[in-house]
């Protein structure tokens, strides 16, 4: 049996792109179908037999503790928190979390991304190529801007944001996702914030070598705004059939609708949630412990929880 490997999650990013949501909860704690976002992260790298999961902290670091407890676990696998006190990036992330990543081969995951795409297929496919880096990679065809050159014959990943001029192969979008040797440690500045993509782009002028597997199986959003929040919600009610995760229904069982609620479109509410007689929700997300008072009218709504809601609101964040 192979050895189980760590995993380190991006977790400590400000999500300023997300506001005003992460003024309330750092983003990989957003909830999406009623579940913290990174738990999605979480239950991919357990399914491809990670046993030991890291992640990064800055923005609102109490939250995570409220979400994981005092002594952090996720389905029985310990959680270990590297707190950032200055925002170090993502190559200076993974030098903070060295302790628990340099001796084995490791995932690296955002926690801002929602995605089942299959992990233990492109593990072992990283560790037969012998290459210091293998980017879980998706077509450009309505997922995101292309940043990776990638030659699908070779394999190579032959060029990061354009940086290095290369020539051939196609344009893709890195998924976020991507697994690494420990020797990535030798790249990274010893001191400050840094990024990772410059650390693969100073070890490709080296010589070597950064994979790339194109997948086209799973679903895979990069929630960043609040329209791709809403539509997340959307793709995820369309696709529940496909999706690997184990989810709750739209409406959680804990959730209560007084007499005459009507829904409509894509209409998520979580759980503690009470929602007032007759009213209407339509594209509408209700995060958990929310008071929505009878006679209200929501239309393309998220609402946080913060203080109980009436009244008439469109695109609304409450």
């Amino acid at each position: 049996m192979e050895q189980r490997i760590p995993a380190f999650i991006l977790a400590a990013g400000l999500g300023s792109r997300l506001r005003p949501l992460t003024d309330f909860l750092p983003k990989p704690l957003v909830p999406v179908m009623h579940r913290p976002l990174v738990t999605y992260a979480m239950d991919a790298l357990i399914l491809a037999g990670v046993e030991a999961i890291s992640l990064n902290t800055h923005h609102l670091p109490e939250a995570f503790t409220d979400s994981f407890g005092t002594d952090p676990s996720y389905r029985d696998h310990s959680l270990r928190f590297f707190h950032e006190t200055i925002l170090l990036d993502t190559g200076g992330g993974i030098r903070n979390a060295r302790a628990a990543l340099e001796h084995s081969t490791f995932f690296l995951y955002n926690g801002d991304i929602f995605s089942d795409v299959p992990l233990a297929d492109a593990l072992h496919e990283h560790r037969s190529s012998g290459a210091l880096a293998t980017l879980l990679l998706r077509s450009p065809a309505g997922v995101g801007t292309a940043n990776v050159r990638f030659d699908m014959q070779s394999g190579r990943v032959l060029d990061l944001r354009g940086v290095l001029g290369a020539q051939g192969g196609g344009e893709c979008v890195y998924s976020g996702v991507a697994i690494f040797e420990p020797e990535i440690f030798d790249w990274i500045p010893p001191i400050g914030p840094s990024s990772i993509i410059d650390a693969l782009l100073e070890a490709m002028r080296r010589g070597k070598t950064v994979r790339g597997i194109l997948s086209s199986t799973g679903n895979w959003s990069d929630i960043g705004t609040i329209s791709a929040y809403l539509e997340a919600h959307r793709r995820f009610l369309q696709f529940e059939s496909r999706t690997t995760h184990q989810m709750p229904p739209p409406i959680h069982p804990e959730a209560h609708l007084e007499s005459g609620v009507t829904l409509e479109g894509v209409a998520v509410v979580g759980p503690r949630s009470l929602v007032g007689a007759r009213s209407h929700l339509e594209e509408t997300i209700v995060w958990p412990g929310s008071v929505i008072l009878p006679g209200s009218r929501l239309r393309g709504c998220v609402v946080t929880g913060r203080a109980p809601v009436q009244g008439e609101h469109t695109g609304a964040i409450l």
